[in-house]
């Protein structure tokens, strides 16, 4: 048979012209796409409507100038990552606030940015405290009221100081999600909880529960204040849509949203038509023109919606779960507005040279996740078909001119852009419906390393067979190169084959040090191969007989991106723990850091190569997606990088 390639293979062989670290100090990253992703938060200018700033649950902040269109991240921005920016507040003078929470922890905070979300100052008096809503007093911008899990705070100097309003150590007035606060008196505040709301109207010194007609055990999603008379109160909560025309003396249900729907994460009153109502939920966007009376869904039902920003004319713009910002009117008819926002998990990168395009595999958005293809590597990006809804893809590979995606339930394939069609993983009578944590593929054979061992195909998927590895069980890795010759990694050990995967070997017995997340032989070599492990990169010059760990200067901790340039001796590795790239120029034996200027994040996940332009670099990360080192990039040729196999990030 002829030789296998690698081109959807975690560790990437693939053209790599990079300068030594320091030629390109002065250079940096930027941002280069899939667009889409989850959007936390929107608000706008109230000086120039549009200015509006989004926020996400990775501690990015991006910025509209025209109404929503077009996106930028201004620079430096925020400045920590793995932090919900759920919410944000702009003052009469142009001042952004942005309340935060740990997304892994229970910190948090209040930052303030005074040049449109360039640079921010963190407010000392709010350091460490889960913030999950603030809101600035409408009579007086220098209140600002925050919700957090230990109760509420506020601040009478613009947040230049903060005091604790909600008793010290409350059983019920803590996991505040929620803040509104009256117009005509700052010092009447609403609170929501995860369980019931709450009032004072003395700035702090008593509050009252108002649940009266309330379903008990309620989170308070949100509270809004209607415009015309303050005492017009509306809550939204896990029960649904309340409205109080006392105050909050006593609530009313408002009916017209199924219940499948009531989880009511945004809720606005239009600017210009004030009997229009919005209503975000976990199913659409719903809209009132007549008060809350009756309502119609206005986006597709699928559609989670955490933020809704009406703008001057009638115009509106919606935050969602995967697909991002939508931009339509009180009307109704949306259509997607993300260009220049990326915030998708981007876990492989192809580069596709038969279809002249850049392949990009999303992980953890099982709706509007998928593959998303360029003619260029900055885009403009387009999803590629529909079918793979539900499921997270793992691995890339393109054999014969069909695209294979490995996920989390089998191989998928797609020709010339169609719908995916699931290939059955039939293994001795039975579907096994495996993790697909790597794929090889050259012509019509395919390698496919998964939750249920390492299994062949010679008809582009059509039929499979269980190649046995051992004592069986996963196979982690899989590569190939030069005429037949492979190598796997399972938990347990190694195993070549020389004849393309029909027949395998053991060549290192034992437990890998870490979980091989990858295999790359060096280019102009059989014997010399790299293995990228959650405990460093490891190297083997006999074929996988013996490995050593390659320090030099790289980190032994999570390596999960290799790209190898074809003259075997410049490398560059990621690393996802802590964050980083390196660059070695003596084929791994020394490594240097390399620049992450412009990265969103420096936790880099997938890193890879445009064979047409080797200066190019594409490197994912944890938060912005895709992004590039160069501009002006086009895909061609064949090369492929990834981040790591099997589980994905943690």
């Amino acid at each position: 048979m002829t030789g296998l390639a690698r081109p959807g293979a975690a560790l990437v062989v693939a053209v790599l012209g990079l300068s030594a670290p320091g030629d390109v100090a002065a250079e940096s990253w930027s941002p280069a796409g899939p667009t889409g992703g989850d959007v936390r938060s929107l608000a706008a200018d109230p000086r120039d409507p549009r200015v509006v700033y989004l926020g996400t649950a990775h501690g990015l902040l991006y910025r509209s100038e025209d109404e929503g269109r077009t996106w930028r991240r201004p620079a430096p921005g925020f400045p920590t990552r793995a932090m919900s920016l759920d919410d944000l507040v702009v003052d009469p003078a142009g001042t952004l606030y942005a309340g935060f929470w740990e997304v892994r922890g229970s910190g948090g905070g209040v930052a303030r940015s005074t040049d449109g979300g360039a640079t921010f100052e963190m407010l000392e008096g709010m350091s460490g405290q889960a913030v999950k809503a603030l809101s600035l007093a409408p009579g007086d911008p220098r209140v600002l009221v925050a919700g957090t899990l230990s109760g509420v705070f506020r601040s009478r100097d613009g947040g230049g100081s903060w005091e604790r309003v909600s008793p010290p150590g409350d059983p019920e007035l803590r996991n505040v999600n929620s803040i509104a606060i009256d117009p005509a008196d700052p010092g009447t505040i609403y609170a929501g909880t995860w369980h019931l709301p709450w009032k004072t109207t003395d700035g702090g010194r008593t509050w009252q529960a108002i649940h009266a007609g309330m379903i008990d055990d309620s989170d308070v999603m949100t509270l809004t204040l209607d415009r015309r008379s303050s005492r017009t109160v509306f809550a939204t909560a896990c029960s649904g849509i309340y409205r109080s025309v006392d105050a909050a003396g006593r609530w009313t249900k408002v009916r017209g949203i199924p219940g499948t729907s009531r989880r009511t994460r945004a809720f606005a009153q239009s600017l210009d038509r004030p009997d229009t109502f919005h209503a975000g939920t976990t199913e659409g966007l719903w809209t009132t023109e007549d008060g809350g009376a009756s309502w119609r869904l206005v986006t597709p039902r699928h559609l989670v919606v955490n933020a809704v920003l009406p703008l001057p004319g009638g115009g509106l713009l919606v935050g969602s779960d995967g697909a991002g910002v939508l931009r339509g009117s009180d009307g109704g008819t949306f259509v997607a507005s993300n260009d220049g926002f990326s915030e998708r998990f981007v876990s492989r990168i192809l580069f596709d040279g038969a279809g002249v395009r850049t392949l990009a595999a999303v992980l953890g958005d099982r709706r509007h996740g998928g593959v998303f293809t360029a003619p260029l590597a900055g885009g403009p990006w387009t999803r590629l078909g529909d079918g793979l809804e539900g499921r997270d893809v793992l691995s890339l590979a393109v054999a014969g001119g069909v695209v294979l995606a490995g996920t989390d339930d089998g191989v998928f394939a797609s020709a010339a852009g169609e719908a995916w069609r699931r290939l059955p993983t039939v293994i001795g009578g039975r579907d096994v419906h495996p993790r697909v944590h790597d794929l090889a593929a050259v012509d019509r054979v395919v390698l496919a390393a998964t939750s249920a061992g390492l299994l062949r195909s010679e008809d582009l998927g059509g039929r499979w067979e269980r190649k046995a590895l051992g004592l069986g069980g996963a196979a982690e890795a899989v590569t190939a190169v030069g005429s037949g010759l492979a190598l796997a990694a399972t938990p347990l050990g190694f195993f070549r084959s020389g004849d393309g995967g029909v027949t395998w070997a053991s060549v290192s017995a034992g437990t890998p040090e870490g979980r091989v997340q990858g295999l790359a032989f060096l280019p102009g070599s059989e014997r010399v191969v790299f293995a990228s492990t959650s405990r460093g990169l490891m190297r083997s010059l006999d074929q996988g007989r013996t490995w050593q760990h390659r320090g030099g200067g790289l980190p032994l901790l999570d390596i999960t991106g290799l790209a190898l340039h074809p003259d075997g001796r410049r490398l560059v590795a990621s690393e996802y723990s802590r964050g980083g790239l390196w660059q070695s120029l003596d084929s791994g034996e020394t490594w240097a850091p390399f620049p992450t200027t412009g990265l969103a994040s420096e936790r880099v996940w997938t890193v890879a190569i445009d064979p047409t332009e080797p200066d190019r670099l594409l490197a994912a990360s944890s938060a912005g997606g895709v992004h590039e080192w160069g501009r002006g990039a086009g895909a061609g040729g064949t090369a492929a990088a990834s981040g790591a196999g099997g589980a994905g990030p943690e």
